[in-house]
C-alpha cells in the first residue's frame, strides 16, 4: 500500500510540472502571436497596477518579457506625469550604454520635449538627451543645444551650457562649432547663466582668452550676482587672465615693503614726503586690473568658504602688496567651520605665511591651539605661529608654547619643543631664551619631551660653536636619566664634536659609555665610536685613551650589526695604521709596500683631526609646507603638496604692457536689474537691488529715468498719461502764482493799507483765473479723450474735477 501512495505521490508532482510547462508555454506564445493584434495604447498606460507590471516583466527570466518591459518604459517617456518621466529620465541615463538601440527610441521624444511650453520640461529633455553616452546621437545633442541657446528662459540657456562639456567629451570633434555656441553665449547678460558658461569655456577651451576680451568688464560686474560655484570658475578665468593681460603689481616681489611711511601731523618737510609717495606709488595699476579687485572685494564676505578661498587667491597673486592684507580677516573667520574646511585654510595660509608673513601677525591668537582640535590642525596651527613670529609678539608666542608642553599627550609635546626650535633659529635673537626654557625641560618625567629637547639643544648649540661648554656639561649630567637613544645620541655626538673645550669632562664621559656599551643601542654605538676616534685624534700620546678607545674597537667589532663592525673597522686603518710594528722580511717589493704606506699613513696622520672634527654646518630648519609655494592658491595640489591630474600652473607676467584696445569694445548692456527672479516662470527680468556700477540712461532734461517696464505699462494705461498731464499743467499754473506773488511782496512796506486792499483784489482775481483754467483744461482733456477714442487705443476715463 505504502509503494502505491509513493508512486501516486511521484505521479502527481510530475504532472504539476508539466501542466506548469504546458502553461507558460502556451502563454509564451500566445504572447507572441498577439503582441502585433493588440494595440499599442497599453504602453502609455501609467497606473499603478501597469507600472507594477513592467516591474515584474523587468525582473523575468525571460528575454522576451524583459524587452516587453523595457519598450513599455521607454513609451512612458511621453507621460504627461512629471514625476514618471523624471524615473523614466533616470532609468535611461543609467541603462543607456548597456542598451543603446534602446535609448535611441526616446530620441525622438526628446526632440520633441524641447518645444514643450514648460521651460522645465525642455531643460530636463536637453539634460537627459546629452547625458545618454552614445556617440552616434552627438549630432542631434548639437543641434539641440544650438536650438536651446536661444531660449526665452535662463533656466533653458544655464542647462544648455552644462550640456557643453558632455558633448564635448562625448565627440570631441565637435569642438568648433561648441566653441562659436560658447562666443553666443557669452553675449548672455544673465548671472544666471554666466556661470555655467564660463564652466563651459574653462572645459572645453581655456586658453581662448581672445573671447574674454570683449566681455571682461561685463564679467567683473556680474561676479557679485552670479551663484557661488559660478563666481568661483569666473574668478578662476578671471586670475588667468589677469596673468596675461596686465602687468606685475608687485615689481619689486611680494617681500618688500607693505607700510607706507607715516609723517608728523605737523610735518613742515613735504617734499621728502612727495618722493617717498611717488616711489612708492610709482606703479599705477590698470584701470581694469583695478575694476576686477573692486568687484572681488564684496565677496570676502561670502558664506560660502570656497568663494572667499577664491577671492584670496586673487588678491593673493594680482593685488598689490598694501591692498593684500583685506584677505587675512575672511580667512580668519573660516577658522570657526568644520575641522576638514579648517584644514584646507590653514594650508592655504600656511602657504601665504612663507612668503608674506604679515598678512597674519596681527592675527596670531586666532592660530592658538585649541583642545578640541585634531592632529593635524595643531599641526599646521603650530607651523603659522613660527612662520609669523616676530620681535613684537615672540613673548607671547613662547609662554603659550610652554603651555603645550606641559599636555599630556606626547606627540602635541614633542611638536610644540620643535616649534620653540624653529623659532630660536628664525629669531636668532631669541636663541639663549629658547635654550635656557629647554634645559629646564630636562629633568621632566615624560621621556618624550627630555628626548626632543635635547635634539632642538644639539641644533641650536651649532649655530653657537663658542661658549657650549657648561650646556653641554649639563646635558652630560642628565645621561643618567635619559634614555632615548636619539637623544644619548645627540649628547655623545656634542660631547666629542667640541672635546676641545671638555678636556676633563671628554674621557671621563668615554669611560662611562664604554662600561654600558655592549647594552647601548646600535645609534648609540656608532656615536660611541666615532666620540673615541675624535678624542684619540686630539691626544695621540695619552696612553690611557688608546687603550679605552681599542677596548671599544674590540667591542665593536664582535657586534651583531655588520654597520657597527664596519666602522670600527674603517677608524682602526684610519688611526692605529701609524703604530710602529716590527715587520721583517726580505722581499724588496714588500719594503717598497711598506714604505709607501707610511708615506700615506702621515698624510692621513696629518689631516686626521679635519676628517674627524671639521666643521659641520648649521642646520636649516625647513618648513613642514616647504615647496607648496610652487602651487596656486586654493588649488588641490597645494593641500597634497604634489601635482595632481589637471594642475596647470599660472602663467608668468608679461613683460610688456599687451594692448588694452580689445577690451575697449565692450558690450555695457548688463546691469543689475536684468537679475533673474527664478526658474519658475519664463521671464527673466525682475527687480533687483541697485548697483554702484548701474548708470541711469538720461533722456530729458528732467532727468527722469525710463526703462521697459515704465515704457510697457506708460502704453497699456494712458488714462494714467493723462492724469499725469493734467498733473504737471497744474504744478506749472502754480509756480506761476507762487511768482506773481512773491513780485507783490516785494512792494514798497510802507503803504501797508494799499498792499491789503491790492491783494484782496488779486486773490478774487485769481479765484477767476483758477476757474478759467480749470475750465481750459477739462476742454483740452475732453479733446483728448476724444482722439483716443477714435483711435481705439484706450478706454473712457472719468473727468479729473
Amino acid at each position: 500500500m505504502s509503494d502505491y501512495l509513493s508512486k501516486a505521490a511521484a505521479f502527481a508532482q510530475n504532472a504539476a510540472k508539466l501542466s506548469k510547462k504546458v502553461s507558460e508555454g502556451i502563454v509564451e506564445n500566445a504572447r507572441e502571436f498577439g503582441l502585433e493584434a493588440t494595440s499599442s495604447g497599453h504602453y502609455f498606460d501609467t497606473s499603478e497596477e501597469k507600472m507594477r507590471d513592467i516591474k515584474r516583466q523587468l525582473d523575468s527570466r525571460h528575454d522576451r518579457e524583459k524587452m516587453d518591459g523595457l519598450k513599455r518604459l521607454i513609451a512612458n517617456v511621453a507621460s504627461q506625469n512629471l514625476e514618471i518621466r523624471k524615473l523614466v529620465y533616470i532609468y535611461l541615463l543609467r541603462y543607456a550604454e548597456q542598451e543603446p538601440d534602446l535609448a535611441l527610441l526616446s530620441i525622438n521624444t526628446f526632440q520633441k520635449d524641447l518645444t514643450d511650453q514648460n521651460q522645465l520640461i525642455r531643460a530636463m529633455a536637453l539634460r537627459v538627451m546629452s547625458g545618454i553616452r552614445v556617440p552616434v546621437i552627438s549630432p542631434i545633442v548639437l543641434l539641440a543645444i544650438k536650438k536651446c541657446v536661444t531660449d526665452l528662459s535662463a533656466y533653458v540657456r544655464k542647462i544648455a551650457a552644462h550640456a557643453i562639456p558632455k558633448c564635448y567629451s562625448l565627440d570631441p570633434t565637435q569642438k568648433d562649432a561648441l566653441v562659436d555656441i560658447i562666443t553666443t553665449l557669452l553675449k548672455d547678460n544673465s548671472s544666471f547663466t554666466i556661470g555655467s558658461v564660463i564652466m563651459a569655456f574653462n572645459e572645453v577651451c581655456p586658453h581662448r582668452f581672445d573671447l574674454i576680451h570683449p566681455h571682461f568688464r561685463k564679467l567683473c560686474r556680474m561676479l557679485i550676482d552670479a551663484d557661488e560655484w559660478g563666481q568661483i570658475a569666473i574668478m578662476g578665468l578671471l586670475l588667468r587672465y589677469a596673468r596675461t593681460q596686465f602687468l606685475n603689481p608687485n615689481p619689486n616681489g611680494p617681500r618688500a615693503s607693505k607700510k607706507k611711511k607715516s609723517k608728523a601731523f605737523y610735518s613742515d618737510d613735504e617734499n621728502s614726503d612727495k618722493t617717498d609717495d611717488s616711489l612708492e606709488n610709482s606703479f599705477i595699476l590698470d584701470p581694469d586690473h583695478e575694476l576686477l579687485l573692486r568687484s572681488c572685494l564684496p565677496l570676502l564676505q561670502s558664506r560660502n568658504s570656497a568663494v572667499v578661498l577664491s577671492v584670496a587667491k586673487i588678491f593673493y597673486h594680482l593685488a598689490p602688496i598694501e591692498e593684500a592684507y583685506k584677505l587675512s580677516k575672511p580667512l580668519v573667520r573660516l577658522l570657526h567651520s568644520h575641522r576638514e574646511i579648517q584644514y584646507v585654510v590653514l594650508a592655504n595660509i600656511a602657504t601665504m605665511a612663507t612668503q608674506r608673513p604679515y598678512l597674519f601677525e596681527p592675527h596670531l591668537q586666532q592660530f592658538f591651539v585649541r583642545s578640541t582640535d585634531s592632529v593635524f590642525i595643531r599641526n599646521l596651527k603650530l607651523e603659522i605661529m613660527t612662520l609669523i613670529a616676530t620681535e613684537n609678539n615672540i613673548t607671547i608666542l613662547l609662554r603659550e608654547l610652554q603651555e603645550y608642553v606641559k599636555s599630556p599627550n606626547k606627540e602635541f609635546a614633542t611638536s610644540a619643543i620643535q616649534a620653540i626650535g624653529r623659532c630660536a633659529i628664525g629669531m636668532p635673537d631669541m636663541a639663549e631664551s629658547c635654550l635656557n626654557g629647554l634645559m629646564k625641560l630636562l629633568w621632566s618625567k615624560n621621556d618624550a619631551v627630555v628626548a626632543e629637547s635635547v635634539v632642538v639643544i644639539k641644533r641650536l648649540l651649532q649655530l653657537r660653536p663658542q661658549d657650549n661648554a657648561d650646556l653641554i656639561i649639563q646635558l652630560t649630567k642628565a645621561l643618567d636619566q635619559i634614555t632615548v637613544p636619539m637623544a644619548r645620541a645627540s649628547i655623545f655626538w656634542l660631547v666629542g664634536q667640541y672635546a676641545q673645550n671638555l678636556e676633563k669632562i671628554a674621557p671621563d664621559v668615554l669611560r662611562n659609555s664604554a662600561k654600558r656599551f655592549i647594552n647601548e643601542d646600535d645609534i648609540v654605538k656608532l656615536q660611541i665610536i666615532n666620540l673615541g676616534a675624535k678624542l684619540y685624534s686630539l691626544n695621540p700620546t695619552n696612553q690611557v685613551l688608546n687603550l679605552l678607545f681599542q677596548y671599544v674597537l674590540n667591542l665593536a667589532r664582535y657586534d651583531l650589526n655588520y654597520d657597527i663592525r664596519d666602522r670600527a673597522r674603517l677608524l682602526r686603518g684610519l688611526i692605529l695604521i701609524n703604530e710602529q710594528k716590527e715587520i721583517t722580511s726580505e722581499n724588496e717589493e714588500i719594503e717598497n709596500a711598506q714604505s709607501s704606506d707610511s708615506v700615506k699613513s702621515s698624510v692621513l696622520k696629518e689631516n686626521l683631526k679635519q676628517i674627524l672634527l671639521c666643521e659641520k654646518e648649521a642646520p636649516s630648519e625647513e618648513s613642514p609646507s616647504a615647496g607648496r609655494d610652487r602651487f596656486t592658491i586654493g588649488s588641490m595640489a597645494l593641500v597634497l603638496n604634489h601635482s595632481i591630474p589637471g594642475y596647470e600652473p599660472l602663467p608668468d607676467w608679461p613683460t610688456e604692457k599687451p594692448d588694452v584696445s580689445a577690451r575697449n569694445n565692450l558690450d555695457e548692456t548688463y546691469s543689475r536689474s536684468q537679475a533673474v527672479k527664478g526658474f519658475g516662470s519664463d521671464s527673466f527680468g525682475g527687480y533687483a537691488p541697485p548697483s554702484i556700477y548701474d548708470k541711469p540712461l538720461i533722456t530729458n532734461k528732467r532727468k527722469e529715468v525710463y526703462d521697459l517696464d515704465h515704457f510697457y505699462d506708460s502704453e497699456n494705461s494712458s488714462d494714467d498719461n493723462i492724469h499725469e498731464t493734467s498733473e504737471n499743467e497744474d504744478e506749472e499754473d502754480e509756480e506761476d502764482e507762487d511768482e506773481e506773488i512773491s513780485e507783490e511782496e516785494d512792494d514798497d512796506e510802507n503803504e501797508s493799507s494799499e498792499e491789503e486792499e491790492e491783494s484782496s483784489e488779486e486773490e478774487t482775481s485769481e479765484e477767476e483765473t483758477s476757474e478759467e483754467e480749470e475750465g481750459d483744461d477739462d476742454d483740452e482733456q475732453e479733446l483728448l479723450l476724444e482722439e483716443t477714442r477714435g483711435k481705439g487705443k484706450v478706454r473712457e476715463a472719468p473727468k479729473s474735477r
